[in-house]
């Protein structure tokens, strides 16, 4: 799976950045796939911090978004999200038939 943050931020990047793989990895190991996982989130002066994920299925995107006090907040909110979501595909695209 690869994880690509869109939008940087100017300080702390290194953190929030090997946060958000680490999170994202260990969430999204699961399900071989997902292709791809995209990170944008809202500038730094916002207090709210917002994060959208785009993650990339066989053919078709599943697009979140989660708010938070702080990226971390979000970023954990947004993966909830995702992985209800590709639970949901899972389900619709890869059962068994009994």
């Amino acid at each position: 799976m690869d994880i690509k943050i869109e939008k940087g931020m100017s300080e702390s990047s290194n953190y929030f950045e090997n946060y958000a793989i680490e999170t994202l990895e260990k969430h999204f190991n699961q399900f071989p796939f997902v292709q791809s996982v995209k990170i944008f989130f809202r500038a730094k002066k916002h207090e709210t911090k917002k994060i959208k994920l785009q993650a990339r299925v066989k053919g078709k995107d599943v697009f979140v978004e989660a708010s938070g006090a702080k990226y971390d907040i979000a970023i954990d909110n947004a993966a909830q999200k995702l992985k209800s979501q590709l639970i949901k595909y899972k389900t619709k695209h890869y059962s068994k038939a009994s």
